[in-house]
């Protein structure tokens, strides 16, 4: 996303799928979620009369427990009761979150709202344990989710037919490529290579690679700063490559993955196979972020940490997009981020139904968005807006990577899909497996297979876990 954001997606994804050092080494398939308790599943009931006074009720919120999240549920709280009256308490919770939700939902104590990624909502889907907002949430707001919201956010939060909650974010990470511009610029390559040159993407995987290669640092034999770095963010990458090739990586009209394609091996020589070879790509003891800010790589693929907060650690990084495949644009995979939802079993629905109206609402949406100093909104509705952001300035680097999302990266992203799986276990798939390419213990081919048979293996887990429950 745009601001501190490697600190917050760090945590999570060490949080989601192991260790830093479990999601870059190559080991065995991992075990699969434990399938969830089930929760007494509850019914919806009818929207809030209009009119209908919250004055003095009380509710709760749950959401990360994590400073610049609190600060924003915080002012969301505020803004809530001064609109309606109610007092929405806030309580921070550790992550993960989806499974204290089934908890309470068990002991029948469920928060009214929730602050929670789409990404991981499988488990309460299968129980039925959300609060479907078609018709309690935008139908009387006179809303279609699908037209106001980016299609990777609507997507997060979308099961079957039914959307189940309010984005807030939209995440093109592995869509943005980091570029370390003053040194292209001092090598009289300005012109010829994106960001410098004005255009949106790369003309090619071989011109990114041409500048990976003349950016690369040695002393003696020894690399002292790698070319380029997918590392930490492969999933969507490899799976953008493979829509831009003309490849859905998951059919769900079929329940088919397609990871084992000549789409699905061209990804992986595209993304680790072909770099690894030139020499300008290495497997890495960190992820490739944090190595970017610690000048240990001269072009970043990942989310755009290193753009917004590269200059303060004194390097100078522009966002651009990834490259184009045979000479069209590129195509993304994105996971959405965070959102609101509530369980379906909340003691006070007419409280969670105000506060998601309002989350869906513009007001709503630019509260939430001014954390981290300002991000974009999920919103089609505030599309080129900044004001919110602490610095609205064009040369603010928020505001510049902002530009680049909402101009290259937005409107050709779309979520991974419905009904595959565990988005977490489809994101270790991927690590683990370009992992094992990158260190030559198996090539793009090889690799292709294993995805197939990752993909395979949690889609059969997920299965079951969905016939157990009922969802």
């Amino acid at each position: 996303m745009i601001s501190k954001r490697v600190t917050r997606r760090a945590f999570l994804r060490t949080a989601v799928i192991g260790s830093a050092a479990g999601m870059l080494a190559a080991c065995a398939a991992p075990a699969a979620p434990a399938a969830p308790k089930p929760a007494e599943e509850a019914k919806p009931t009818e929207a809030p009369a209009a009119g209908a006074s919250l004055q003095g009720k009380q509710g709760t919120l749950w959401g990360l427990k994590y400073d610049p999240h609190v600060d924003a549920y915080k002012r969301l709280s505020a803004m809530f009761e001064k609109k309606t009256g109610a007092v929405l308490k806030v309580e921070p919770q550790d992550w993960p979150i989806e499974t204290k939700v089934i908890t309470a939902l068990s002991a029948g104590t469920p928060p009214d709202a929730i602050c929670i990624m789409g990404k991981v909502l499988p488990p309460l889907h299968m129980q039925k344990a959300l609060l479907p907002c078609s018709d309690l949430v935008y139908k009387p707001l006179g809303m279609d989710p699908y037209k106001n919201f980016y299609d990777d956010a609507a997507g997060a939060y979308t099961w079957g037919s039914e959307i189940y909650g309010v984005p807030v974010e939209v995440n093109q990470a592995g869509s943005m490529v980091n570029v370390l511009v003053d040194e292209v610029i001092e090598a009289k390559l300005g012109d010829k290579f994106a960001p410098t040159n004005g255009k949106k993407f790369f003309d090619s995987y071989e011109s990114l690679y041409e500048l990976s290669k003349e950016l690369q640092k040695k002393e003696g034999d020894k690399v002292s700063r790698w070319g380029l770095s997918s590392q930490g963010w492969e999933s969507t990458s490899l799976l953008g490559i493979m829509r831009s090739l003309g490849t859905d990586w998951w059919d769900v009209n079929n329940k088919k993955f397609n990871a084992n394609s000549e789409a699905g091996v061209k990804a992986l020589e595209y993304l680790v196979e072909k770099p690894v070879k030139m020499g300008i790509e290495t497997q890495l003891d960190q992820n490739g972020i944090d190595a970017a800010m610690q000048g240990k790589v001269a072009i970043v693929r990942g989310n755009g940490s290193p753009t917004v907060q590269g200059k303060d650690l004194g390097y100078h990084y522009e966002m651009t997009g990834a490259p184009m495949v045979n000479g069209k644009d590129p195509l993304f995979i994105g996971e959405a981020g965070w959102g609101f939802a509530a369980p379906v079993a909340t003691k006070n629905q007419d409280i969670s139904v105000a506060f998601l109206q309002m989350m869906a609402t513009p007001e709503g949406q630019m509260e939430y968005s001014k954390i981290y100093g300002g991000i974009i909104s999920s919103t089609r509705s505030l599309a080129g807006k900044f004001d919110w952001f602490k610095d609205s300035s064009p040369e603010n680097q928020n505001v510049k990577a902002g530009k680049v999302m909402l101009e290259a990266l937005v409107p050709n992203t779309i979520y991974y899909g419905d009904q595959f799986g565990y988005a977490s276990e489809v994101d270790k798939a991927c690590a683990e497996v370009c992992a094992q390419v990158r260190q030559g213990k198996a090539t793009a081919a090889e690799g292709a297979k294993l995805l197939q048979e990752r993909f395979e293996n949690q889609y059969k887990q997920y299965t079951d876990d969905v016939k157990k429950l009922g969802g």
